[in-house]
Formats: C-alpha cells, sequence, structure tokens
C-alpha cells in the first residue's frame, strides 16, 4: 500500500512539475511576443501580423494550464478575508469552510467537464487553423481546455482528501463533538 501511495506522490509531482514548466514557458514566450510586436510595430515599424495571434494562442494556452496550477496552490478556489474573518481561531469552522468551497468547486469543474469534453472531441475531429498563423492548430486551444479542466479537478480531488481527513481529525480529537 506505501508503494502504491510513494508511487502516486511521485506522478502528481511529476504532473505539478510539468504544469509549472509550461507555465513558465508560456509567460516568457508570450511576453517575448508581445515585446517583440511592439518593437517592430514601433520601433522598426515593420509589423509582423501573425506575432499578435501567436502570443494570444500562446497566452491562452498556458493560462488555462495556469488555472490547474493555481488549483494546486489553493489560489483562486478560497475567500481569505472571510475565511480569516470568520473562522479565525475556530478549527472546527476553517475546516468544515474548507471542505464545502473545495466540494462546491470540485462540483462546478465537474458541471464544465463534460462540456469542455465534446469541445476536445471536436476539436480532434475537426481541426481548425488560425487565420494569420496558418500553421497553428488553434483546436489545440479546445485540447488544452479539456486537460486543464481534468487537472483541476484531479487538484480539487487530492485538496478535498487532505480537507475531510482534516475534518475527521477535529472530530476524533473532540471526541465527536
Amino acid at each position: 500500500m506505501n508503494f502504491i501511495k510513494s508511487a502516486l506522490k511521485k506522478i502528481l509531482y511529476k504532473i505539478q512539475s510539468i504544469e509549472v514548466i509550461i507555465c513558465a514557458i508560456g509567460l516568457v514566450t508570450t511576453t517575448l511576443l508581445v515585446f517583440s510586436q511592439v518593437v517592430n510595430r514601433y520601433w522598426l515599424h515593420f509589423e509582423i501580423m501573425w506575432f499578435g495571434d501567436l502570443a494570444l494562442y500562446t497566452f491562452i494556452f498556458f493560462m488555462l494550464l495556469a488555472a490547474a496550477y493555481a488549483t494546486w496552490r489553493e489560489g483562486h478556489i478560497a475567500v481569505e478575508y472571510f475565511h480569516e474573518k470568520v473562522f479565525n481561531g475556530k478549527p472546527k469552522g476553517t475546516a468544515i469552510h474548507r471542505s464545502t468551497i473545495v466540494f462546491i468547486s470540485i462540483v462546478m469543474a465537474c458541471i464544465f467537464l463534460p462540456t469542455s469534453y465534446k469541445f476536445m472531441l471536436r476539436a480532434i475531429k475537426y481541426p481548425e487553423y488560425g487565420t494569420l498563423v496558418r500553421w497553428f492548430n488553434t483546436s489545440w486551444l479546445q485540447i488544452t481546455l479539456f486537460v486543464a479542466f481534468a487537472l483541476v479537478v484531479l487538484h480539487l480531488l487530492i485538496i478535498a482528501r487532505r480537507d475531510i481527513g482534516d475534518l475527521i481529525k477535529i472530530y476524533r480529537s473532540k471526541g465527536g463533538r
């Protein structure tokens, strides 16, 4: 059992590492493309039209995966101000609030997952290419949308497991009260 748990942790760590690498590369690439576009247009007066499209496609691609990364880091699934003011010093309330927020997030992500899956299947069956960047298959963006939602659900399930475990520990330590 420990071998399986260790293997799953290693796989999850590799997935998270790939997310970080893709987000970093996407951010740098988008920044360089936008910078090149501005330099070409305003300094060199030589506009390369497809820089803008490629920057947009790259930005969308890495932002979809950044949503999965933010979920793993719990960056966008909690409302800290409400949490700190209402549940400060109340571990039971904090655990219930965190579990509730994660459960609602899982439900919302699962509502969009089937739709993004249908978009992905359609994108695979009928590829579409950019207008200015004719070699760029824009269907990859729809495929990335599904992958991002699947990663968000995966991270939320792991967070939910942890939060429910914390809630169980709190109830056991207080004798079920």
